[in-house]
């Protein structure tokens, strides 16, 4: 093995004669011997989500052949300075497929990820192995962990297995999940329901646009960040999440104001703390291509009295459609359709019967993602708002 290492050029001198015997016959019989899978060979499972030094090649798999058949790689090996592969292959007469033959980009000569930006995925094409490069992944929440009523408390689960048993005397913020619900919120839940009710604890990230494997709650963050983890915190299970946004370029492609105007019939503090709680639900929205999307649902809404004899309701979250006509004007004019729960009037923008977190649904028909800015120019909670601000921002690759 040291003579391999201390003379180079007499080993490539070998290599080269054993090559040129070895080729007319490898090159005949080779033909007859099937590529092997490129599955056969992954590290993880096919579609799973990879970051740069994730091992996706088990090289314990690779299939060695007979150096009659493939002498070519001899140097191969002997190029990357893989004396070890070398010496085994003449001393065993059976040389390992070098990675680069059955895999592709994004895998290095190593068999880990590499040269991907964000979270890519281990998948198959043009039967090699490879990790895509992602530019916009997006997926769907779904419930991962869930609490079970019992006689005495809860069991918590996943699937089929329970996890934990809890008492209903140790319920407190360290016994019971809060990612997506407060202590007091499940408490509720808890005094209200039968035994065997559940209700959701914990969510996995799944159904995703490029078709990659489900996302367990737990490894959430580590792929894409405490953002994603944050906007699945903040909303509904039907709004699609974008996981990875690898825009390059961002497009003004709409813009719009509008007034905060005053009314002397019902105050003007709380329709303007209701329309920032608006403001502050919308704000970088961002809607994958093709999709439906709420705002965040991590707001509230207080009801106002107009005492207008005129006004259609009496008590309503007043505020809110001055901020909504300026949301609608905007994604119309980067080609959505009306907003579902809106309407084309001026001071009604908002249906009357439109729930102004699950009612209000933009559509972005465009084949780009599309993220969703809008401002006032008040202070905090609103205090001195006057104008209201809306641009819908194109993300191109």
């Amino acid at each position: 093995m040291s003579f391999i290492i201390k003379h180079p050029i007499i080993i490539m001198v070998i290599l080269i004669v054993i090559g040129a015997a070895m080729y007319p016959l490898g090159a005949v019989v080779g033909k007859n011997i099937p590529p092997q899978n490129p599955e056969e060979i992954s590290a993880v499972p096919i579609g799973e989500t990879v970051l740069n030094g994730t091992t996706v090649v088990d090289n314990n798999k690779i299939r060695k052949a007979p150096v009659i058949y493939y002498p070519e790689y001899l140097m191969d090996y002997y190029k990357k300075q893989k004396y070890l592969e070398i010496f085994t292959s003449l001393t065993t007469g059976a040389a390992p497929t070098p990675i680069k033959n059955i895999t592709g980009s994004g895998i290095s000569n190593n068999g880990s990820a590499e040269g991907i930006k964000g979270a890519g995925m281990l998948t198959v094409q043009d039967n090699k192995l490879m990790v895509t490069n992602p530019t916009f992944v997006w997926g769907y929440k779904v419930p991962n962990t869930i609490a079970v009523k019992t006689e005495t408390g809860i069991d918590i689960k996943q699937g089929d297995t329970t996890l934990r048993s809890v008492a209903e005397k140790d319920f407190n913020n360290d016994t019971i999940p809060r990612q997506y619900m407060t202590l007091d919120e499940f408490l509720s839940w808890f005094k209200n329901v039968p035994v065997g009710n559940t209700t959701n604890l914990d969510y996995s990230l799944s159904n995703f646009n490029d078709g990659r494997n489900m996302v367990p709650a737990d490894k959430i963050a580590t792929y894409f960040g405490e953002g994603v983890l944050k906007d699945m915190q903040t909303h509904p299970s039907d709004q699609p999440i974008m996981a990875y946004n690898g825009a390059q370029t961002q497009e003004v492609i709409s813009e719009t104001s509008t007034a905060m105007n005053y009314y002397a019939t019902t105050s003007n503090i709380l329709r303007a703390a209701n329309a920032d709680q608006f403001i502050k639900a919308w704000n970088n929205t961002i809607i994958p291509p093709h999709t439906r999307a709420h705002g965040s649902n991590d707001v509230f809404f207080t009801a106002v009295y107009d005492s207008d004899p005129n006004a259609t309701t009496k008590w309503a979250a007043h505020g809110t459609c001055p901020p909504g006509r300026a949301l609608r004007d905007a994604v119309m004019g980067a080609g959505s359709p009306l907003p579902t729960g809106m309407t084309m009037d001026y001071t009604d923008t908002i249906d009357n019967e439109a729930d102004l977190i699950r009612g209000i649904i933009v559509e972005n028909p465009n084949d780009f993602p599309i993220k969703i800015i809008i401002w006032s120019d008040g202070g905090t909670n609103g205090e001195g708002m006057t104008s209201i601000y809306a641009k819908v921002i194109a993300l191109r690759p």
